[in-house]
């Protein structure tokens, strides 16, 4: 900005933004710095003018006298131009008369000068946080520096990113730690506060709250600007043209035709109030963004100034919008999928709040909505927020139709079972299936067998799974439904893979659905597949070409943005490496994927990555982390009543050595301290372990893979019942319940592909576990 001054072209350089975004400060830095360098400076404050004359006035009084030819530069610095700004004719004739001055001011709008040059003062960035947070730490230090901020960074972040980097809020918020924890203080943002928050005593008068500087904001507006500001505070974030005429056309207002709406936009941008912002769907198509602040204040003033009954009947064509929106499109494959989910993304914030009114307005059609939402849901990992939000949907009295009710049942069914355990799903998704059935929807029931066949295995084992499989697929493809047909057939190559005597099956059943959604253009729903096929190359000893299959479906799901698929591939990925002695690497992957799961908050998922972090970390020498992170692993599986749950697609993660590795009370303790422990910590922590094991040096001895995917446990106890032992001795010899030798009998029983004794027996002694 200094060198633009310097250049003789530009009279006039005018910062624009909003209230408070920091122009004044910039201003003053940068005359600082043209002070040093010689330049002469005078400055004028407008902002207490009492009108437009005066301002005009206290101007031309400021003015200094036209430098001589060869002189020191000059510069005037003007305070909030916008005062002068109704008489904008007569200060381009005012500094047309000083052709040898520049002029440095600062304004929330442009004067729409020939000569003027506009510099767009912006918010703090939020994307890393550091100066947002820096700003607010600084200020929060004065009043709470007993307050232990730097334990609090998540929610000093969060407080951050929730008033957009908004420097004067930033400064307000953290005034009110004086008497607020930060929790509660982010609390009360999210509920609307930030308007009322006072500052110091000693700000400017008009900086002294966000709703004064508001109030002057909008009190420059015209007439017609100001109330489509507050008809446009009812989108979310971003918003195209389209959208405004769509849902403004609803709720007319009097001689707002388009010609006058693009004036009011314009206006709005110029005032700072709108900010252009790439389209949601990445066309050269305009979209507009109204910041946080301005759009709290904007509520404030639809509900004061046009009345609830307008801002409900706003809310109301906003949810028409965006929820067709999302239904028009849920059922696509392919690429036309894809853009689809790219766009339901990108207006998720509009989606969330639509569902929202129709969830409280107890509309019907909040079922539709809320059942397209799973595939969103499911593939971001926004499991919680899901189940939550159909557990409303499907409490309201009465509300839509047999077949969207059943829809809605499902879709919560499986994001329950995505969350927990597919066991906690049967129940329902069994109901939906006779649903279908009892409403003679062939097609719509075998889609639910597809679900329940995979909530079969996790539960029951492949017997009682595959034929669902194969009955959901035979009525699919004969009703041509490819896409559906094709994910029957990954899923019953998955949990055919699981299985040591359906291999072939397996491999087949995952070449077949590659094949079918390859021939749909889809690429998203190939991850199961390659993850299985993945999984089965590394078993069957062929680690090259499962490293290059899973790293190839990882970088598709990274480009995807499919964060839930992109862990898996890591974990996967993870494990090959860990096989082949590789357990720095391996910890790694654990890692980023433990990293993205935490983003989305796929909490099941944490005990793949703790487990299989703490199996790296035991091989790494670091056994006493490891013990902590099994006790963190546990604490998981009691929170979410998943005790002895194995994820699919993963298999279960032998933990025994690192029992072994140390005394009994001494594990025990570890895992008690690790129970404590967040994610948070452990992201934190681990790193640098691992940056201290970068060299290379000893290792332990890799353990012996067993086959099946069984445990070091489950082998104990499948070498235990081959010698005779009764469970009550099992549980005797190993110093554990007769409860949870049940649980790894009928684990290792489903692994292995038989019901009973004998069976389990032979397989032993076929897979040579009784030589070892």
């Amino acid at each position: 900005m200094v060198r633009l001054l310097h250049d003789p072209e530009v009279r006039l350089l005018t910062l624009v933004g909003i209230g408070g975004v920091g122009k004044s400060r910039l201003a003053r830095q940068v005359c600082e710095e043209l002070g040093r360098g010689g330049t002469e400076i005078r400055a004028v404050e407008l902002a207490g003018a009492s009108g437009p004359e005066a301002a005009l006035a206290l101007l031309t009084e400021a003015l200094p006298a036209d430098p001589a030819e060869g002189a020191a530069p000059h510069l005037l610095l003007v305070e909030n131009l916008e005062a002068v700004l109704p008489l904008a004719p007569a200060l381009g004739a005012l500094l047309a008369g000083h052709p040898r001055l520049t002029v440095l001011a600062t304004s929330r709008a442009a004067s729409g000068l020939t000569d003027e040059h506009l510099f767009r003062v912006r918010p703090l960035d939020v994307t890393d946080g550091a100066a947002a947070r820096e700003l607010f730490l600084w200020h929060a230090r004065r009043v709470a520096y007993q307050g232990g901020l730097d334990a609090h960074e998540q929610t000093v972040t969060a407080i951050c990113r929730l008033l957009e980097g908004h420097p004067l809020a930033l400064i307000i918020a953290a005034r009110q730690l004086a008497a607020l924890p930060a929790e509660a203080l982010l609390a009360r943002l999210r509920e609307g506060w930030s308007l009322s928050m006072k500052g110091a005593v000693d700000l400017p008068d008009r900086h002294r709250s966000l709703g004064r500087v508001m109030d002057d904001s909008v009190t420059a507006l015209s007439l017609a600007a100001r109330q489509l500001l507050a008809r446009l505070s009812v989108f979310e974030d971003r918003f195209a043209y389209p959208a405004v005429a769509d849902v403004l056309a609803d709720v007319p207002a009097e001689e707002e035709a388009d010609e006058t709406r693009w004036e009011g936009i314009s206006e709005l941008v110029a005032h700072g109030m709108l900010h252009p912002a790439p389209s949601a769907d990445g066309s050269s198509g305009i979209a507009f963004r109204m910041p946080g602040v301005v759009r709290e204040y904007a509520r404030r003033l639809l509900r004061e100034e046009a009345g609830a009954q307008t801002a409900q009947a706003l809310r109301g064509a906003h949810a028409r919008h965006f929820g067709g929106r999302v239904l028009d499109g849920h059922e696509e494959h392919g690429a036309a999928a894809e853009i689809w989910a790219r766009r339901v993304e990108e207006e998720l914030p509009d989606v969330r709040a639509a569902l929202r009114f129709l969830i409280d307005s107890a509309d019907a059609r909040s079922l539709d909505l809320a059942a397209a939402l799973r595939g969103p849901w499911l593939a971001r990992g926004r499991l919680r927020e899901g189940i939550g939000l159909l557990d409303e949907v499907l409490a309201l009295p009465a509300a839509g139709d047999g077949a969207a009710r059943l829809r809605a049942r499902e879709a919560h069914a499986v994001l329950t079972g995505a969350s927990s355990s597919y066991a906690h799903a049967l129940p329902a998704l069994q109901e939906c299936a006779d649903g279908w059935q009892d409403a003679g929807e062939t097609t719509a029931r075998a889609r639910t067998l597809v679900d329940l066949a995979a909530a079969q295995f996790e539960a029951h084992g492949f017997d009682r799974a595959e034929p669902l499989y194969r009955e959901a697929i035979g009525v699919l493809d004969a009703a041509g439904d490819r896409w559906w047909a094709a994910r029957a057939r990954s899923l019953l190559g998955a949990s055919a893979a699981a299985t040591e005597k359906h291999r072939a099956l397996a491999r087949t059943a995952l070449d077949e659905a590659v094949r079918g959604f390859r021939e749909l253009g889809e690429s998203t729903w190939t991850h199961v597949p390659y993850q299985q096929l993945g999984r089965m190359l590394h078993e069957e000893g062929h680690d090259v070409q499962a490293v290059a299959l899973l790293s190839e479906g990882l970088g598709l799901a990274q480009r995807n943005g499919d964060d839930w698929n992109a862990s898996v591939f890591l974990n996967l990925l993870a494990d090959v490496r860990l096989t082949r002695g590789e357990a720095a690497p391996a910890a790694g992957h654990h890692l980023d994927s433990l990293r993205l799961v935490e983003g989305i908050g796929a909490r099941p998922r944490y005990v793949w990555c703790l487990e299989g972090l703490a199996s790296c970390l035991d091989d790494l020498g670091e056994t006493s982390y490891a013990a902590r992170l099994v006790g963190l692993s546990r604490a998981v599986r009691s929170q979410l009543t998943l005790d002895s749950w194995v994820e699919f697609p993963a298999r279960a993660i032998d933990l025994s050595s690192v029992e072994w590795n140390l005394p009994r009370p001494v594990f025990e303790r570890l895992c008690a301290e690790g129970a404590g422990l967040t994610v948070g910590d452990v992201l934190t922590e681990v790193p640098p372990l691992l940056s201290a094991k970068g060299s290379p040096g000893p290792r332990r001895e890799r353990r012996r893979r067993h086959p099946d995917g069984l445990t070091g446990r489950e082998v104990q106890v499948l070498r235990l019942i081959a010698s005779g032992a009764t469970s009550r001795a099992i549980a005797s010899e190993l110093f554990i319940s007769i409860e949870t030798v049940g649980r790894h009998i009928s684990n290792l029983y489903r692994k292995i592909g038989v019901s009973g004794r004998a069976e389990a027996t032979a397989h032993a002694i076929r897979s040579g576990l009784l030589e070892e």
